[in-house]
């Protein structure tokens, strides 16, 4: 008898547990939630990459040499990135924005 009451509960447990809800969305959506917008100065130049600090911490920027050439970057100018974080403790520039607003494309989006 217990073990059929104990069955009982945890199947009543169960089923009165409602499922998780997830909500939909679209491909395009998607990809807009996991980027992510960065606003800092630029701290130092490299090559391919600079470092950008926002008041509460730095990040290696990932770019490319073309782009980081064409943005004219420099120790001390505001920027904004558009980007994506990944697990490397490191930002990926999809695109730039300087402070008088000018975009610079790194990757297509």
């Amino acid at each position: 008898m217990k073990l059929k009451l104990a069955s009982t509960l945890a199947l009543t447990t169960f089923l009165a547990v409602p499922a998780t809800a997830y909500a939909q969305t679209t491909i395009r959506n998607l990809q807009q939630a996991n980027s992510v917008t960065l606003v800092g100065r630029v701290v130092q130049v490299y090559r391919e990459d600079f470092v950008l600090d926002d008041g509460t911490g730095q990040i290696l920027v990932e770019a490319e040499s073309q782009p980081l050439r064409q943005a004219k970057l420099k120790p001390g100018d505001r920027i904004t990135v558009f980007g994506t974080y990944d697990d490397d403790n490191k930002f990926e520039a999809i695109r730039l924005q300087s402070s008088d607003g000018k975009v610079i494309p790194v990757f297509d989006d």
